[in-house]
């Protein structure tokens, strides 16, 4: 058993972004990145609406780049604005200014089409199927775009 030291002192990315209109799906994974000590941050969005507006706030704050999240998992079905829409304003607006952002898709579909379109946007680095595992968390901790975080 780690102590709390040993946690806090163990490598993890700075920020993760959980966009759900589920409030049980964010508090899922919320539970799984603390389990998995993936993130020092996590903060939610109810939608795609909302996540733009958190994004907004921090492209106009002094620290930017301490501010912005590495990842977002990102729900399909919301209402609002749904994650298709969400990476469809994203893309334009936030892919430049926002580099470092990959963004995961977090979803309960099946549906063939959802996967091809994820395919469409190559910020989108994986999807996954709810409910957030840790072993994902895991596999991800070792992939290109996470293990220098992790090292």
């Amino acid at each position: 058993m780690l102590t709390e030291q040993e946690i806090d002192d163990r490598p993890m990315i700075n920020k993760v972004l959980c966009v759900d209109d589920d409030s049980l799906s964010l508090t899922i994974s919320e539970l799984m990145l603390n389990s998995a000590c993936f993130s020092e941050h996590i903060d939610k969005a109810m939608d795609g609406m909302d996540a733009l507006a958190y994004l907004d706030k921090i492209w106009e704050s002094a620290e930017k780049d301490q501010k912005a999240p590495q990842l977002i998992l990102l729900d399909i079905n919301m209402p609002v604005m749904n994650g298709w829409e969400f990476l469809e304003k994203f893309v334009p607006a936030y892919q430049e200014k926002f580099p470092n952002t990959k963004i995961i898709i977090l979803s309960s579909t099946i549906d063939p089409e959802d996967f091809a379109m994820a395919k469409r946007f190559p910020v989108v680095i994986d999807f996954f199927s709810k409910p957030l595992e840790v072993d994902s968390l895991e596999a991800l901790k070792v992939s290109n775009h996470f293990k220098t975080f992790f090292g």
